[in-house]
């Protein structure tokens, strides 16, 4: 990884680390309330599928690191969300299937999260364990 390169990953670790406390609600809200899975694994299927397009579809001289990429869509998110008013629900009572833009950056954030050199989870985010489905339960990392 070249100076640029690790520049690029710090810039988007430190922007994941400045929102990660407005996302806490989030992470209590999807611990508490079973029916959110399925709202938030969309959101990581989507997230996984724009850093995709990303990178096969969009030239660049260099290319970025997955880190980078998802937190530069995250962040995108966030800023178009806020330039028209949103704020992020600051209670779990706020997080419901209807709040998309704060879904989309708790997926963003997980799946930085499982970067090399990503941002670290909360105790809440990393304890999360998807309910159990059909007596299956699994982890999500």
């Amino acid at each position: 990884m070249g100076w640029a390169d690790y520049l690029a990953d710090r810039s988007a670790r430190r922007w994941l680390d400045e929102v990660a406390g407005w996302l806490e609600p989030g992470w209590r809200a999807l611990s508490a309330d079973p029916a959110l899975w399925g709202v938030f694994e969309e959101h990581l299927t989507a997230v996984a599928e724009v850093v995709r397009c990303e990178t096969e579809l969009v030239p660049r001289q260099d290319p970025a690191s997955t880190l980078v990429l998802i937190a530069g869509h995250a962040h995108d998110v966030w800023s178009e969300a806020e330039a028209d008013g949103w704020v992020p629900p600051e209670r779990e009572q706020g997080w419901t299937a209807a709040e998309w833009t704060g879904f989309r950056v708790l997926a963003c954030f997980r799946l930085a999260a499982a970067e090399p050199h990503g941002p670290k989870l909360s105790p809440t985010a990393a304890a999360l364990v998807r309910p159990r489905t059909r007596g299956i339960g699994k982890r999500v990392r």
